[in-house]
């Protein structure tokens, strides 16, 4: 697998758009991504009770497993607006596949911005015309910038992996996301789109999307808030032209698993993961990198459990921004995770450095701690020494500039 240039538009088949409607002053706020061939479809979204009218459309119209397109606007969520949001979602859905020529059952939809205003519909239409005369497949980057909200740059990657069999074949994956704020996922306000070149069935993307999930944005935080909007799309329009990738086949009578929906599946966790890092890097306010690991749990859930704890921790967090070497706000952060660890067999290490030894300070003077601190990227690691357990959680400092960018955003 090896790192390419065209992010969301880099596989087969594949074009995008942004551009400026009037949602937002004066910066992209609508974007437009677009199959040329019918795709199979899959999707995770948030687990918040209150969910956007986007989403509830878009739920609806993967029950068919197919897609063509997938429209975006940004600057309002469209959340909290009752039945009149909902006949804007699908609207949005109805305009774009009338000027794409597909169905309007293929046009999914995503909102993100502020909650419980309805949505300017006729700036929006006029906007999905334009976007739909400006797709490009080198439209990746304006229809990335199209769908932020506060982050500070744009969240692109893609990738082009190797699929076993006969006559090899290349197969590519782009992606794109936004989020910056509200980010603490149970599928953050994030949204994410994917799109691949990938001839796979829909259970096995299905299933390689619920993982990737669970390795990446399930495993970070900025400021503990769910969102109402979060979205993850996925595009498989198999325009690659490879067996088609399944999560296992039969071989002489017997159910063995498909090497290359481990070789997917590992790409598409590269790709999920590396946005993932990308969204906690640019928190709102943030100066920091934050990786916790936690090993030596007793159960997968309890290294979860701890490690979300440190990472959400206001303590911890505003600590880190002052470069502060109160190990104790670790400690009693993971003592607070309503799991049942042993305290007394407990290490920390800030990057190499120990400063706990069996739940006690390791004498680690200050001033080398401070310098450790200081650093973009930091690495807690947590030894649990109680079990097999471990995981990787991802989060950031939380500073004063959080507050300035919160207290009045409307």
């Amino acid at each position: 697998m090896r790192e390419i240039e065209g992010g969301i538009t880099a596989p087969r088949g594949f074009e995008a758009a942004g551009v400026h409607c009037g949602i937002k002053k004066r910066d992209p706020d609508l974007a437009l991504i677009y199959s040329s061939h019918p795709a199979v479809a899959c999707g995770m979204f948030t687990s918040n009770k209150v969910k956007a009218a986007p989403i509830r459309v878009s739920l609806r119209k993967l029950r068919n497993g197919q897609a063509q397109a997938i429209v975006i606007n940004s600057g309002n969520a469209n959340t909290c607006t009752g039945r009149q949001g909902i006949k804007d979602a699908e609207e949005m859905a109805r305009l774009t596949a009338r000027h794409l020529g597909i169905s309007e059952n293929e046009v999914l939809v995503a909102s993100t911005g502020v909650i419980g205003k309805p949505l300017p519909l006729s700036k929006i239409a006029e906007g999905i015309g334009k976007a739909g005369q400006s797709l490009s497949a080198q439209g990746g980057g304006e229809a990335a910038r199209a769908i932020l909200t506060t982050d500070t740059t744009t969240k692109e990657i893609s990738v082009e992996t190797g699929i076993a069999g006969r006559g090899k074949k290349k197969v590519k994956l782009g992606g794109m996301c936004k989020g910056a704020g509200m980010i603490s996922p149970n599928l953050a306000t994030m949204l994410c789109f994917v799109t691949t070149d990938a001839c796979i069935s829909p259970d096995a993307l299905q299933e390689a999307i619920h993982s990737a999930t669970g390795k990446s944005f399930n495993q970070i935080s900025v400021d503990g808030d769910m969102s109402t909007n979060d979205t993850l799309l996925v595009l498989a329009n198999g325009l690659a032209g490879n067996k088609r990738i399944k999560t296992w086949h039969k071989k002489k009578k017997r159910k063995v698993k498909d090497e290359n929906f481990d070789i997917f599946s590992q790409a598409l966790d590269f790709v999920l993961i590396h946005l993932a890092k990308l969204i906690v890097t640019d928190g709102e306010g943030a100066t920091k990198l934050i990786e916790v690991k936690v090993n030596g749990a007793p159960f997968p859930q309890d290294a979860r459990r701890i490690a979300r704890a440190i990472a959400n921790s206001t303590l911890v967090k505003t600590a880190l921004a002052g470069a502060s070497p109160n190990w104790g706000r670790v400690m009693s952060a993971l003592g607070a995770a309503h799991t049942k660890i042993n305290p007394d067999k407990v290490d920390i290490y800030f990057d190499n450095l120990a400063v706990v030894r069996r739940g006690e300070g390791a004498g680690a003077k200050e001033e080398t701690l401070r310098e450790v601190l200081k650093k973009k990227e930091i690495m807690i690691t947590v030894d649990l020494n109680q079990g097999l357990s471990s995981t990787t959680f991802w989060g950031c400092d939380l500073t004063e500039k959080y507050v300035r960018i919160n207290k009045s955003y409307l």
